[in-house]
């Protein structure tokens, strides 16, 4: 049985999601797969790079292009884009005969077969998803009752005929239009909103984030025995999915990124045509014999120095 599965990307992380697909494939050699990528532009070099990557896989996909015009008020911050909200479009976009799919975030490297996470049942469920780490104590402030579970929406086994009966995308584009402000984390924030009670939680191993690396805050935390329940040591230890959550040297395709499991990233890069990309944020030779002039010289101090008598400030 093909299993369909759903990434929405713009053209900066068309290289994250090859190499997500690529752990995916890897994992599991024997699956068959349909990809759907949604997306608001498939003609740039970038697109292209990530159609041929998937023409050499030989798997079936379908690039589905859809309009920013219905996310004009959603709120963005340097790292979540506007793409992050097209994960709402799912159940209007595919194909009304697909009513089950796998969302897979493109910061996630698959480590490990998926086929039990296929095999959950969520006929009475709208999705399944793994709860949010680190985030215990922020649903009251969305609205939601003190002791809501919060799931992390960059992997989501979804059951398309719930999501299509509840509205989902109808209901997403409303509350953005008219709560704008409510919404720090943006669709995720979106669909804990619309979909509270009625998701699956599953173990953290299918969604490893970087808060559960924190031992002493989770011994410290009164939610301890929620994390035991969702065997958070599996997911530190061997999990088979890990999620890059965060910005900056969170992504370990930045310079400086300490995740455990960075490597598995580049291990996939190595399988796609950006095999060859450098990693952001590293200093190269010239800026480093700057700063280091700069620091010799003291020329940061001198500079403030003379602008002391305007700022008032002497360092």
């Amino acid at each position: 049985m093909s299993i369909s599965i759903v990434c929405t990307i713009d053209e900066k992380y068309a290289q994250h999601c090859a190499v997500m697909l690529s752990s995916l494939f890897s994992n599991n050699p024997h699956q068959d797969f349909n990809i759907y990528i949604i997306t608001d532009s498939i003609s740039s070099r970038e697109m292209e790079k990530l159609k041929l990557f998937l023409e050499e896989n030989k798997k079936n996909f379908e690039f589905i292009t859809i309009s920013k015009d219905s996310f004009t008020n959603a709120p963005v911050t340097h790292h979540i884009s506007i793409a992050t909200y097209f994960r709402l479009c799912i159940p209007k976009v595919l194909p009304p005969t697909v009513n089950r799919v796998l969302f897979i975030d493109s910061d996630i490297v698959i480590r490990k077969p998926i086929t039990p996470l296929l095999n959950i049942n969520i006929e009475n469920f709208s999705h399944a998803a793994a709860i949010a780490s680190g985030m215990d104590d922020y649903p009251p402030t969305i609205g939601l009752p003190q002791d809501s579970l919060y799931f992390n929406a960059g992997l989501m086994l979804i059951n398309l005929e719930a999501w299509r009966r509840l509205n989902v995308f109808e209901r997403s584009c409303d509350l953005i239009r008219q709560q704008p402000d409510r919404l720090q984390w943006h669709d995720q924030d979106t669909l804990n909103i619309l979909l509270h009670n009625s998701w699956l939680p599953i173990d953290l191993t299918w969604n490893s984030q970087p808060f559960i690396y924190d031992q002493e805050g989770i011994n410290r935390s009164h939610y301890r025995a929620k994390y035991e329940k969702f065997d958070y040591l599996t997911a530190q230890v061997e999990p088979a999915i890990v999620h890059f959550v965060g910005g900056g040297t969170a992504k370990p395709w930045y310079y400086g990124c300490q995740h455990p499991f960075k490597d598995e990233y580049f291990k996939y890069l190595a399988t796609t045509p950006w095999k060859n990309m450098q990693l952001l944020g590293k200093p190269n030779y010239l800026s480093k014999v700057t700063a280091d002039l700069r620091f010799r010289l003291g020329i940061g101090s001198k500079i403030r120095n003379l602008l002391a008598p305007l700022t008032g400030r002497i360092s």
